[in-house]
């Protein structure tokens, strides 16, 4: 007897679409087959007009981070409740390291921080110096299931920079122990001067924020990080990016076999510049890299299509309206006085990811199905090193699996999220396409309306990455 069946659903894969049924035991997936209405489960859901997709996986957000002197307005138990509404079964995040820590100290901290989890979990380290007590943690963190580091190219003034020497050292023993350095690529001296500049003409209007960090101060770093990472003989992700001359970098790379990948959000692909226009709320869009223009948004749908740009995540870091405004300073009529570097950066993305890819690209024809599943599970696994456990809809794989309505039309606002805020970026935004049933390892976690997980329930997930992800561009 199984536990779950699920009937007369599309299931898809990166290579097909199939009506299939789905039989689940022990949080594992038993059988890919037409099961027949004799079938003996525990339960059965009736899948009929829907797709059935693997769990989505965000390895890509913010959570419990301090920031600017923000915490944000999510722990992980209540993102990981956002997080399933949207579809998600698996999510990372990174550990909070600031100069003089130990990796592996943040690591276990982190862990312990994501445990509330009511979703699979796994962690990402960052590294921000690396004198040589630090670089010998790298292999063992490796063994310890987290083969993934962060590195930021910009923020020296917050103290999180790592410089070049740094990311030089970082880059080696990612290669020598099998470790993926995942990129925040913003030139830190056109971000710096220009700030300056901004700050000397008293400029510091929420568009003067997009205009201090322009396309040419993330592709200076792409361009670096990339030759630094030939040089070195690793692989390396960029994250969250936003811009054809960045990909045009990355497509060089990767038509030579070099291990470049690329990230990049649903933010960058539906929000625009012309956001930043409003003074009353312009700064709730602030995020690093800005947001660009609907030119430069579908550029990267061009990428998502000829697989420049192989995963997505939701760089989902979710701040109050409150946060938001706690450092600015008003007038006397109590308006807002503009000062961007008093803003704390992030948006919120967890929830609205799926959604939004399933409306603006598969409802709209920019990609299939098939490749909607690459972009935010099956790559997003293979390249975090938990494929095939995650990522696929396979015997002997976790049953995480996504339920979705493909016919669904529904608007957004933040009545209908989950994120604990009053507001939403993407208010008014009519979507086709709406997840159903979010499955975490073989247990309904949301059916419907409903939220049916429960906290703690998620298991941290150990990891490690193909030598031929690392080794070659794989996709």
């Amino acid at each position: 007897m199984f536990d779950l069946v699920i009937k007369n659903g599309t299931v898809v894969s990166p290579e097909s679409s199939k009506k299939i049924d789905i039989g689940i035991k022990d949080g594992k997936i038993s059988v890919l087959d037409q099961l027949g209405d004799s079938v003996e489960a525990k339960e059965v859901i009736d899948a009929t007009g829907k797709h059935i997709l693997p769990g989505v996986i965000d390895a890509h957000m913010h959570v419990e981070a301090p920031f600017q002197g923000c915490f944000g307005a999510n722990d992980f138990y209540t993102q990981s409740v956002s997080a399933a509404f949207g579809g998600v079964t698996t999510i990372m995040d990174f550990t909070n390291t600031f100069p003089g820590n130990s990796v592996i100290t943040q690591f276990e901290e982190r862990k312990d921080e994501m445990s509330k989890s009511a979703l699979d979990y796994s962690i990402h380290c960052k590294f921000v110096e690396a004198p040589e007590r630090i670089l010998q943690e790298i292999p063992k963190l490796i063994d310890m299931g987290s083969p993934s580091f962060k590195m930021f190219m910009t923020y020296r003034k917050e103290g999180v920079m790592s410089d070049d020497e740094t990311l030089l050292k970082v880059f080696k023993l990612a290669k020598e122990h099998g470790g993926l350095p995942l990129l925040h690529a913003e030139s830190n001296a056109i971000a710096e001067s220009n700030i300056e500049e901004c700050v000397a003409s008293n400029s510091l209007g929420w568009q003067s924020f997009a205009s201090s960090k322009p396309v040419l101060c993330e592709t200076e770093a792409v361009s670096r990080a990339t030759l630094f990472s030939e040089y070195c003989g690793n692989a390396v992700l960029f994250v969250h990016t936003t811009n054809k001359p960045s990909l045009d970098i990355a497509r060089r790379a990767q038509e030579r076999g070099l291990p470049v990948y690329v990230e990049t959000c649903p933010h960058y692909l539906t929000l625009f510049d012309d956001m930043y226009a409003s003074e009353e709320r312009g700064h709730l869009a602030i995020c690093s890299p800005p947001l660009r223009t609907p030119k430069e948004a579908e550029e990267l749908w061009d990428g998502l299509r000829d697989g420049t740009i192989c995963v997505t995540g939701s760089d989902d870091c979710t701040y109050s309206i409150k946060e938001k405004e706690m450092f600015l300073e008003r007038d006397a009529q109590g308006k807002i006085i503009p000062d961007f570097r008093k803003i704390v950066n992030g948006l919120s993305g967890c929830e609205i990811r799926l959604p939004v890819l399933l409306s603006e690209g598969v409802a709209k024809g920019r990609i299939s199905i098939n490749r909607l599943v690459e972009l935010t599970s099956t790559n997003v696994a293979k390249l975090s090193g938990c494929y095939p456990q995650k990522g696929c809809l396979a015997p002997g794989s976790d049953a995480d699996i996504t339920i979705v309505d493909l016919s669904r039309k529904w608007v957004l606002s933040p009545e209908q999220l989950h994120n604990n805020i009053d507001y939403c970026l993407h208010d008014g935004l009519e979507l086709t396409g709406a997840v159903d049933t979010t499955i975490a390892r073989g247990s309904i976690v949301v059916q419907g309306k409903d939220f049916l997980g429960k906290r703690d329930s998620g298991r941290f997930i150990k990891r490690s990455i193909a030598e031929s992800v690392l080794t070659n561009h794989a996709f």
